[in-house]
C-alpha cells in the first residue's frame, strides 16, 4: 500500500502535471505560417481590352514547390536590391516548366537572376500594380514570398512533426 509522507509534494506533482499539459496544448494551437520563395522578374503587360499597361512579377520556382500555389493566394513581394514591398495577388500559375536557357531567353534574364535558374522551372505570374509603377519597376528583380498554408510550432521541433502526422491520420 502506497503511503504518502509528504502531500504538498504531491500537490506540487499534480499542479506541475497539469500546468506542463496545459502548455502543451496552448504549443499545439500556436500557428505558424508555411511560405515559399521564389525570385523573379518585374515585366509590363498589357491590359486585356485596354492601351493601358500594367507591372506583374513573374516568378520562378522548382517543380516540388507547385503543390501550394493556385490563383488568388496573397503574394508579399520584394523589388530592387534595397527593397520595395508590395503586395501582389497570384495570376496565374503556368503548368509547363521551362529550360533555364528558355527562361533566359523569354525574360531577357541577366545577371544575378540568370545565374539562379539552374533547373527547370515552372513560371507564377502575380499581378502587382498600377500602370503609373509599371515603367518605374520594368526589369527590376524582385523575390516574393507566398503562404502556402500553416503549422503547429510543435512541428518545427525534431521528432514532432513526424508524431503529429501520425495523430491526425
Amino acid at each position: 500500500m502506497l503511503h504518502v509522507a509528504y502531500p504538498p509534494a504531491l500537490i506540487f506533482f499534480w499542479i506541475f502535471l497539469l500546468a506542463l499539459f496545459g502548455a502543451a496544448g496552448f504549443a499545439l494551437s500556436i500557428q505558424v505560417p508555411v511560405v515559399i520563395q521564389g525570385q523573379g522578374i518585374i515585366v509590363e503587360q498589357k491590359v486585356a481590352g485596354q492601351s493601358a499597361k500594367t507591372a506583374v512579377a513573374e516568378l520562378f520556382f522548382s517543380p516540388h514547390q507547385r503543390a501550394g500555389l493556385h490563383p488568388g493566394q496573397a503574394v508579399v513581394v520584394n523589388i530592387g536590391s534595397t527593397p520595395t514591398r508590395v503586395t501582389g495577388i497570384v495570376e496565374q500559375v503556368d503548368a509547363t516548366l521551362i529550360s533555364p536557357d528558355q527562361a533566359r531567353s523569354r525574360y531577357k534574364l541577366q545577371g544575378g537572376l540568370a545565374q539562379v535558374i539552374v533547373e527547370p522551372s515552372f513560371t507564377v505570374t502575380i499581378s502587382i500594380g498600377s500602370a503609373a509603377s509599371s515603367s518605374v519597376y520594368a526589369g527590376s528583380l524582385c523575390s516574393a514570398q507566398i503562404q502556402t498554408g500553416s503549422q503547429s510550432v510543435l512541428s518545427l521541433l525534431p521528432g514532432f512533426n513526424q508524431l503529429l502526422r501520425k495523430s491526425e491520420g
